[in-house]
């Protein structure tokens, strides 16, 4: 049963969404003027994570230059307008094709290859200190903060451990999923309202705050509220998105950031809170993620860009509005540029491997990010999905697959859909990128996919030499390419499935 507290929620969340509600064109319409902002103090920070939302899920492009890289369905006016009073980064990444190993990522500021956390299984983790998780090194940054994570947690240390004042606990996929709430089947509605209640109350003390309202949607199970997929039912399908279930559920999403957003106007605080969005990884496989997900290649799971490039958008003081950034972001880069912002003289812990955006995000989306290291790496090597270790330098992209010990080189800029390996054509890249990988994977100590792991993925269609990448006819457009051995979506869809539920 909803509580009349919860009940006033959905219905005024409703109304937000429906209020902004944009044509079906996707243009982000003109915002109404703010209120006047209070007295400037320390900033707010207010971290917004999706779960399993793809690149393309939203009503406003990610990138502009891309035509598919906005939903042809999918309605979300609250994130197209955090966008379009912010800053969106188009090369924006989770840090991991999957929910928890993300997660991690964002909390400590490192890659999960480093952390040793690359799938759910966090056993033999390293570098996981609480003292030196987000909320732990804010608090030390500036003793004045007041922390909170309401919604999926899915880490393996619980929050309060890592300096977390609030929280929802140590929560999974299964506390996305209540049998009872049939008008807030996600809890998309119930978690923003925590967040909100958080916010009044750290405003009415006077006191800073860091907020992270992790959603549960839009993982399994597929689920909306009745409100929201009735107006679904009746608004024309997408050529590429047309799953009604799931676009209402993504649209609760939306009303959920939609209520956070006008919270911040309503208590006068917006132009001094930082507002951050991303998704934790691409769409989940299955109901057509693959044609999803186009013109990206692949979905959750895979390393290439289906799987790791999110919906990344940043708003908030000195950031320009409006602004496409083709700077490539991650997810670890979260950390070390909050502490920026509370205090630009606090020292990041050595081992973090992120780097800070305000630079880039002060100078209207220009520059380049210092970190340690000039490229991302992204490992996944044990899983539901095929064992696969990516690394991005520039606009350069190196995919290995363990089974066969083969790699395959894309240029993003220029095949944004991975479809062109040109590991033979550039071959002085593909070796030097090679061996960087295998520089970096044992300088951190990564652990590496055993045989047992090996031996499947070569029984897969997909590990076949040549299936997830070959050379195409110029003339031929990608999305009518004969490629059934390398369907992701049936490939792997037996192994570990009991696992399913907790990625």
């Amino acid at each position: 049963m909803v509580s009349s507290f919860l009940r006033t929620v959905l219905l005024g969340a409703a109304t937000l969404s429906a209020a902004g509600a944009l044509p079906f064109s996707g243009r982000v319409a003109p915002a109404p003027p703010r209120p006047e902002t209070d007295a400037v103090g320390p900033p707010n920070i207010v971290l917004l994570l999706a779960d399993d939302q793809g690149w393309n899920a939203l009503s406003a492009p990610m990138d502009p230059d891309v035509a598919n890289s906005r939903s042809d369905f999918y309605r979300t006016p609250s994130i197209d307008a955090l966008m379009r009073d912010g800053m969106r980064f188009r090369r924006g990444y989770a840090p991991a094709p999957v929910c928890s190993p993300t997660r991690h990522s964002i909390l400590w500021g490192i890659s999960p290859a480093k952390l040793r956390v690359t799938s759910n299984s966090s056993a033999a983790r390293q570098h996981c200190d609480p003292e030196l998780s987000l909320p732990s090194l804010i608090k030390k940054a500036d003793a004045r903060y007041v922390t909170a994570h309401f919604g999926k947690w899915h880490i393996s240390i619980p929050p309060d451990e890592c300096g977390y004042d609030e929280s929802d606990g140590a929560t999974g996929n299964r506390t996305g999923n209540p049998s009872d709430q049939p008008e807030d089947p996600k809890r998309a509605y119930e978690v923003t309202a925590r967040a909100v209640d958080f916010i009044e109350r750290q405003v009415a003390a006077e006191r800073p705050f860091f907020v992270q309202v992790s959603h549960y949607a839009d993982h399994a199970k597929v689920a909306a509220s009745p409100g929201m997929r009735a107006k679904y039912d009746s608004i024309p399908r997408g050529k590429r998105h047309s799953d009604v279930e799931f676009a209402a559920m993504n649209e609760d999403l939306d009303a959920g950031v939609g209520r956070v957003l006008e919270t911040l106007d309503r208590l006068r605080i917006a132009d001094r809170t930082y507002v951050i969005y991303l998704a934790d990884n691409g769409f989940f496989d299955g109901r057509g993620a693959k044609v999803r997900a186009w013109p990206l290649s692949y979905s959750k799971g895979y390393v290439y860009e289906g799987g790791i490039r999110v919906p990344f958008i940043v708003r908030g003081p000195d950031i320009d509005a409006g602004v496409v950034s083709s700077v490539p972001v991650i997810g670890y880069d979260l950390l070390p540029t909050v502490l920026d912002w509370i205090n630009p003289e606090f020292e990041v812990p050595a081992v973090v491997e992120g780097g800070s955006l305000a630079p880039v995000l002060a100078h209207g989306g220009q520059g380049t990010v210092d970190r340690p290291n000039d490229f991302f790496v992204f490992h996944f090597p044990i899983g539901m999905w095929p064992s696969q270790t990516a690394l991005i330098r520039g606009d350069l992209k190196l995919v290995k697959t363990w089974a066969y010990d083969r790699s395959a080189l894309f240029d993003l800029e220029n095949d944004i859909s991975e479809q062109r390996d040109l590991s033979r054509r550039r071959a002085d890249d593909s070796v030097e990128l090679n061996a960087l990988l295998t520089q970096y994977l044992e300088s951190v100590d990564a652990t590496v996919p055993p045989e047992s792991e090996l031996a499947f993925d070569r029984t897969g269609p997909l590990m076949k030499v040549g299936a997830a990448h070959r050379e195409l006819d110029p003339d031929e457009d990608p999305e009518d390419a004969d490629d059934a051995d390398a369907d992701p979506q049936e490939t792997f869809k037996r192994k570990r499935k009991a696992s399913r539920d907790d990625t």
